[in-house]
Formats: structure tokens, C-alpha cells, sequence
């Protein structure tokens, strides 16, 4: 019996994050804290942003979904 599974084209493991130029700068939308901007190295797979406070990952799409949220509550 063959128990193989081939899944056209792979899996992706690296997401394709837009990263930001070094030197940008944003504040985490739950603590207000200033985010650390990751490297973007090819043995990194997670989000570009990172607040240590928080200990919680960010993308610029959720940086922006968090952004139009609060101002929909304004």
C-alpha cells in the first residue's frame, strides 16, 4: 500500500511578509509600546514585527487592519 501524499506545488513555509526599510518605526496596537523590527533572514519564518511586552508578532496587513479598526471606533 503507498502512503505517499504529494501536494502540488509544496508547502510554503515562508510567508511572503511585506518588510519594511530598516529604520522604520511603529507602536504595537494592543500595548502602545515601540516595536522591534526582525531581520529579515531566510531562517526566520515568522512576522516582520515584535513586541516584547506584548511577546506577540505582527504583519504590516494586521499593523493596518488595527489601524482602520480603531479608527471605525472613533
Amino acid at each position: 500500500m503507498d502512503n505517499s501524499i504529494s501536494y502540488d506545488g509544496g508547502f510554503k513555509f515562508k510567508p511572503d511578509y511585506k518588510w519594511p526599510e530598516k529604520g522604520t518605526e511603529k507602536e504595537c496596537p494592543k500595548c502602545s509600546e515601540k516595536l522591534e523590527l526582525v531581520e529579515n533572514r531566510k531562517t526566520y519564518f515568522g512576522k516582520p514585527w515584535w513586541c516584547v511586552p506584548c511577546q506577540w508578532q505582527f504583519s504590516e496587513e494586521d499593523l493596518l487592519k488595527a489601524r482602520e479598526d480603531s479608527l471605525e471606533e472613533e
